[in-house]
């Protein structure tokens, strides 16, 4: 699927998982035993922001393509610091360094959008601008980018500071809840 499956996954699983995906299909989901007081913690300073925008992410999706069939350097280096971003936070979460969230989140930001045109744009940088100007601490869109989602951290009370800002913007921050259980099915 353009853009990975990486969300299919976290779905069906549940839960807080580090997730391989290998070249030939192969895919391992790791579950990771995270106390149950640091993901409180990490909850509690989430701030999660509709930006009430949409975009095509399968155009975003083909310049990340193009961009790693052309060899572009710049686009390859991006990818492989959010590889390592993964490392950090799976890392930070195992070692209940929940304020490290914030940082790690900033660091990957700074080269997703590196990774192809159209993943920022000026409402994009504006947003995340503003959230850290108002106490966050780092931040990203999901998906591919252009718009839809982003996330915050934002620790202690600077949390409630975060949304105040947003809400000034236009968009809507959203209620969330971590959940432990992953796809579920029945028939009547």
């Amino acid at each position: 699927m353009a853009g990975g499956k990486q969300d299919q996954y976290a779905a069906t699983f549940g839960g807080v998982n580090y997730m391989e995906f290998f070249a030939n299909d192969k895919v391992i989901v790791n579950p990771l035993r995270v106390k149950e007081k640091w993901l409180h913690e990490l909850e509690n300073n989430m701030v999660l922001f509709f930006t009430e925008t949409s975009r095509l992410s399968s155009s975003i999706i083909e310049k990340q393509r193009e961009n790693v069939s052309n060899k572009n350097q710049n686009s390859i280096d991006a990818m492989h610091s959010l590889k390592e971003q993964s490392q950090m936070m799976k890392e930070a979460l195992l070692r209940g360094e929940i304020d490290k969230i914030g940082q790690i989140l900033h660091y990957g930001w700074q080269h997703k959008k590196n990774m192809a045109e159209g993943i920022s744009n000026p409402m994009i940088d504006h947003i995340y601008e503003t959230a850290m100007n108002a106490g966050a601490t780092g931040g990203k869109i999901s998906g591919a980018g252009g718009g839809g989602f982003m996330i915050f951290y934002a620790p202690y009370t600077n949390k409630y500071n975060v949304i105040k800002a947003l809400n000034e913007l236009g968009g809507k921050v959203m209620r969330y809840t971590f959940t432990d259980i992953g796809l579920t099915t029945w028939t009547i």
